[in-house]
């Protein structure tokens, strides 16, 4: 691609992969919160058909560039693509990617999800503990987050490596943090937890700043400020409503990105951030219509029918 360090929006990597993790994970917390405290009867079936079935459809997806273009993919400007084992497609589709199988590199983001299934798991634990011990979990998973790093370069004179890369699910004991300062917030939704979930998150990512740096910390506070004062903020139902559409669609949004822009790339020969991005939102959007959208108008039929 001519000139792609002028591109502006291929500039916006500065935000970093893991700080759009983080955000992710913290705002993932609050609406699991949410959704536990206002229906506690069937919240795992939600999660499942919420998460799994879109995520099946990518890890497929995913895998189709291989059969189109061989076992090995070289793109622009990053490491070429290979075919994962079959025991890490296995760890997939199990969402435990934070295993030591290997990583899933034709959809890499798709990493964090092995992070959020065990959140989900322990989310009825959670909703029943005392806040005493989720201020814990968080400075546990706060205080890896931070030495990890450190003692790594020590022992092996080098950097950690990227984190999907580390295995035995230390993953979600390193950001466990963020999605507990979510839960922990939407609990209590006073200012000192506000508070709280603003400094800890600020200071472990100053004393953290392995991939992410100053933008992540920015994209991190913009996060706490969206969960802080956006109940507060009244909209017009129309702006309420496409808020609420693009929010539906970013799951799938995420989930579709990186092999839509493996095929926009090879197959179309696409090199312009802007058309990347806008055929990722039509894939985004095609599978949220296709899959996601019936599935929760089925769920919401058959808990109507239940009661």
């Amino acid at each position: 691609m001519p000139n792609i360090d002028s591109d502006f929006l291929y500039n916006l990597r500065k935000f970093t992969a893991i700080g759009n993790v983080i955000a992710l994970l913290l705002l993932s917390g609050y609406a699991t919160a949410n959704s536990i405290k206002n229906n506690p009867e069937g919240f795992y079936q939600r999660r499942f058909f919420r998460i799994y079935p879109l995520y099946f459809c990518a890890i497929v997806l995913s895998l189709l560039p291989f059969l189109v273009f061989g076992s090995k993919i070289v793109t622009l400007h990053s490491k070429p693509i290979v075919l994962p084992s079959l025991l890490s497609i296995v760890e997939h589709l199990t969402l435990l990617q934070g295993l030591a199988f290997g990583t899933f590199t034709s959809n890499l983001p798709l990493w964090p999800l092995g992070i959020l299934a065990p959140c989900y798991l322990l989310t009825p634990l959670l909703h029943r503990v005392s806040d005493r011990i989720i201020i814990f979990a968080i400075a546990f998973s706060g205080s890896l987050y931070v030495a990890v790093p450190f003692f790594y370069k020590l022992f092996f004179d080098k950097p950690l490596p990227y984190y999907p890369e580390l295995g035995y699910e230390l993953p979600f004991f390193l950001f466990a943090w963020a999605w507990l300062l979510g839960f922990l917030y939407f609990q209590k939704q006073n200012k000192k937890a506000g508070i709280i979930v603003l400094a800890s998150g600020f200071i472990m990512l100053i004393l953290n700043q392995s991939r992410t740096g100053f933008y992540a910390i920015m994209l991190y506070l913009l996060a706490c400020f969206a969960l802080i004062f956006a109940p507060k903020i009244k909209l017009p139902k129309a702006v309420g409503k496409t808020f609420e559409y693009l929010g539906n669609i970013a799951y799938p949004l995420y989930l579709f990105h990186k092999p839509t822009y493996i095929f926009a790339h090879k197959l179309l020969g696409v090199t312009n951030s802007v058309t990347h991005i806008f055929l990722a939102l039509l894939v985004g959007v095609f599978f949220y219509h296709a899959v996601d959208l019936p599935l929760r108008s089925r769920n919401r039929l058959l808990a109507t029918q239940g009661e």
